[in-house]
């Protein structure tokens, strides 16, 4: 072979190679970028859902699929927001409504009868504090308890805690609670026995009460339009006992240890027919809702409220005063002389009899000026 044509075939051969080596480096380096550029998309993309995610998760976003952040509703994201990210104003003012309504004693609307602040002379005679009834685990002040035994005495050698306790083997010991509660408004209607009730045809208003206290020897039977014919508590005491329809709650007003005795009997085995006078030696009344007034409470009574004026106060002015205690509001009914000035009972026939007349023990005129100023106070409805 000539020597010209052997050199023109090697050079041919060194760029064939030269062709093959550039052309895989070639494919080499184009395989290499595009793994690049896919590992950074698959990178970013993983990122931004993870990222995405724990916002979710975090609760400072909602959640709504695919779609950019940046492109949600701003609506529906102010209806999803969390609640740390409430309007600090309106939640302020959110929380001094519940604060407020929260303070108030009682669920009644208005007012309760607990609330004191304003009413200086009202404060100054209620005491929040007074146990009305008589509980198991009494502990009678001694000089209340001295000044209680004094007012009637009955000769009797046994002690109260003595009596309570046998007391408490025949009648439920009692569980009622009497403070005010936020979450209930508990209306009362206090009816006298009072003249002025006959015509007054406040029978239905009386029977709208939620409680309806009535005393001594009430009836409501023929004057159902004047006085209504719904009975809760029925506060009496051993002279001027009857018997109560099953539900009502007998409330002994006791007077003297004897009182305390007699109910024991009364509900029992009816072996005590007189006090200081023959009464009642058997009552029907439901054993399981007896409530007796604390000894306490009566002193209580004399000394803030009727300030002593009277050996003790009357029946009518220990049911209201006990109403304040157990009542958030009161209304008052049948307390008072009639329109012609007579004090008399309205189911009795002689005006001039009953128990409304003067007896020296009470002091109706100044226990009528306390009635008034509970009235004016705003503390009690007063229907005359």
């Amino acid at each position: 072979m000539p020597r010209s044509s052997a050199s023109t075939m090697l050079t041919k051969r060194k760029l064939w190679v030269i062709v093959v080596i550039a052309a895989i480096i070639f494919l080499m380096l184009a395989t290499q970028t595009m793994h690049r550029r896919h590992f950074s998309v698959s990178s970013v993309s993983q990122v931004e859902l993870n990222t995405e995610e724990t916002v979710r998760e975090a609760g400072a976003l909602p959640k709504v699929g695919p779609q950019a952040v940046t492109d949600i509703d701003q609506a529906s994201y102010e209806k999803e927001k969390p609640e740390e990210m409430v309007d600090e104003k309106a939640e302020g003012e959110d929380n001094a409504d519940l604060l407020e309504e929260n303070e108030r004693p009682c669920g009644c609307p208005n007012s309760c009868m607990s609330d004191v602040d304003g009413f200086d002379w009202f404060g100054k005679r209620y005491d929040p504090n007074q146990e009305p009834i008589v509980r198991e685990t009494n502990n009678f002040e001694p000089e209340a308890l001295k000044w209680w035994l004094g007012l009637q005495r009955s000769g009797n050698d046994q002690t109260i805690h003595e009596v309570i306790d046998k007391m408490f083997t025949v009648i439920s010991p009692p569980t009622v609670e009497f403070k005010p509660e936020p979450s209930r408004c508990r209306d009362c209607a206090v009816v006298g026995n009072s003249g002025n009730l006959l015509g007054s045809g406040n029978g239905k208003l009386i029977n709208s009460f939620s409680s309806i206290i009535r005393m001594n020897k009430a009836v409501t039977r023929g004057f159902e339009s004047d006085v209504g014919n719904r009975t809760t508590y029925h506060i009496m005491y051993p002279e001027s006992a009857i018997d109560l329809e099953p539900g009502v709650s007998l409330v002994l007003l006791p007077f003297k240890l004897r009182d305390l005795e007699w109910l024991t009997s009364a509900l029992s085995t009816g072996e005590i027919h007189t006090t200081y006078m023959r009464v009642k030696n058997l009552v029907k009344a439901d054993k399981d809702k007896v409530l007796v007034v604390n000894p306490e409470f009566f002193k209580y009574v004399n000394d803030r409220w009727t300030e002593r004026h009277g050996r003790y106060p009357s029946t009518g002015m220990l049911a209201l005063i006990y109403a304040l205690h157990v009542c958030d509001q009161v209304s008052v009914f049948g307390y008072g002389a009639d329109k012609l000035g007579n004090w008399h009972h309205y189911w009795e026939q002689n005006r001039n009899a009953g128990a409304f007349r003067k007896t020296g023990v009470h002091s109706g005129d100044y226990e009528n000026q306390v009635i008034q100023q509970l009235a004016k106070n705003g503390k009690i409805d007063l229907h005359l």
